[in-house]
């Protein structure tokens, strides 16, 4: 690992906290079909004035859970398309310790993280690692997942929670989810259609 990895893995730890608290009031699971989430535009957090490389986060709410789309670069802006980039693989699995870092900081009070794999949604190749994880103060458990790809030279990271028990159908929406925001443009909130219908 290079010596700039373990200073960014505790600064994206430390904004995790953060991104990573269940909305003030927590959704209701239900088993949606796939094509039916509503998912609502909540809000936008910009890191780049505290910490310069972090870009922007872009969180979605729904019944069944939320998601956080990220931004980055990384103080980089020639990240590689896809997962094909040389510090790709360092960084993916510095985001996977980012959410160990929470367990052992008591955000969560465990943390199990799933197989990790390459998959391509929309003809766009993504690192994808789900988690199951109980948090600290709640109690509640729920299943998550990370997709991680390389995109107009900066990365874009989705990072989705679903309150346990989560739908059975949770590969076809967060698939879905992916499809419809890389077709309107991660970098852009839907504040003015506050409601996606996916």
């Amino acid at each position: 690992m290079t010596k700039r990895w373990p200073a960014l893995i505790l600064t994206a730890a430390a904004l995790l906290a953060g991104c990573t608290t269940p909305p003030a009031r927590p959704p209701v699971a239900s088993a949606p079909a796939a094509g039916t989430v509503q998912w609502q535009y909540v809000r936008s957090t910009s890191y780049e004035a505290g910490q310069p490389g972090l870009g922007m986060s872009h969180r979605y709410q729904s019944k069944v859970g939320w998601v956080d789309v990220y931004v980055y670069g990384m103080k980089r802006s020639d990240w590689a398309a896809g997962i094909a980039d040389p510090e790709f693989d360092e960084h993916f699995k510095a985001a996977v310790e980012e959410v160990r870092l929470a367990g052992a900081r008591g955000v969560y009070a465990k943390v199990e993280v799933g197989p990790v794999r390459d998959e391509l949604i929309d003809g766009q190749a993504f690192r994808r690692v789900s988690f199951r994880v109980v948090h600290a103060q709640s109690k509640k458990t729920y299943e998550s997942f990370t997709f991680l790809t390389g995109r107009n030279g900066r990365l874009l990271k989705y990072r989705m929670s679903f309150v346990a028990p989560a739908p059975a159908n949770l590969d076809a929406i967060a698939r879905e989810f992916i499809e419809r925001n890389l077709r309107s443009g991660p970098d852009v909130p839907k504040a003015a259609h506050p409601l996606l219908s996916i």
